[in-house]
């Protein structure tokens, strides 16, 4: 009997600790708070980070201009920050007569969502695939993207794309407690049941969405899976080539 209970109690320790190994670092609101509080205390502020923000001031953003405000040191939080980026084909994939635009927004591997993406390089938090009849391969003002760490350890990235007669807009963020959204024209995307937004602009003006789930994929995963999607998936190539479109 008491050999059983040892054995029962060596199990329990040793799962607990699979647990704590496994949750690696967390995030709630009491961690929120403080990093709240580090916002407004002026000796937890970057200033190399406030430095080249200012240089900055007057590039903007697009849908949303991007403001410039203090941002406490990054390793407050625990978490040593690691850069992000974003990927995607800005010319237009071709589907028969069709033009797609699409872009992604990655984090690269750090403490925050290293237990998730196991062996990858970075991760992939959101893919958005536009439909457009207006490319501008000179000064590409058909398309645009930012993503910035400055929320850090949270995320966010934004862009546009044009067509002729309308613009798609997007937002998409991803958080440190792992909650990722998405924002494209006023229309709420939870990504946590997909990370791939599909947009079709109509001829009458309004939108078709078709969204795709996946696995964590790294940037030049999901480029390889975007390529395939757009030449062998059919449900994707329908989507796109559908009479009412523009």
């Amino acid at each position: 009997m008491n050999g059983a209970i040892t054995f029962i109690l060596l199990v329990l320790v040793w799962g607990c600790n699979t647990q704590e190994k496994k949750t690696g670092f967390e995030w709630n609101l009491e961690k929120e708070k403080i990093h709240n509080e580090n916002r407004k205390d002026s000796t937890k502020w970057n200033s190399k980070n406030w430095k080249a923000d200012t240089w900055n001031i007057k590039i903007g953003g697009k849908p949303m201009i991007n403001g410039v405000f203090p941002v406490p040191h990054y390793d407050l939080i625990d978490s040593t920050f690691n850069g992000l980026g974003n990927s995607g084909n800005w010319k237009g994939f071709e589907i028969i007569d069709k033009k797609i635009i699409y872009h992604s927004f990655y984090v690269n591997k750090n403490a925050v969502n290293k237990e998730f993406i196991i062996d990858k390089p970075n991760e992939v938090f959101f893919t958005i695939a536009v439909l457009t009849d207006s490319i501008d391969l000179k000064r590409y003002s058909h398309t645009n993207v930012n993503i910035s760490s400055r929320n850090h350890p949270h995320y966010i990235g934004q862009g546009f794309v044009k067509t002729k007669s309308n613009e798609i807009d997007f937002i998409s963020f991803l958080t440190a407690d792992r909650n990722y959204y998405a924002i494209v024209n006023m229309r709420l995307f939870d990504l946590r049941i997909g990370r791939i937004i599909l947009i079709a602009p109509q001829k009458d003006g309004t939108l078709r969405s078709l969204q795709l789930d996946s696995s964590i994929m790294s940037s030049e995963e999901m480029d390889i899976h975007m390529e395939n999607l757009m030449t062998n998936d059919k449900e994707v190539i329908e989507f796109f080539t559908k009479s009412q479109n523009i």
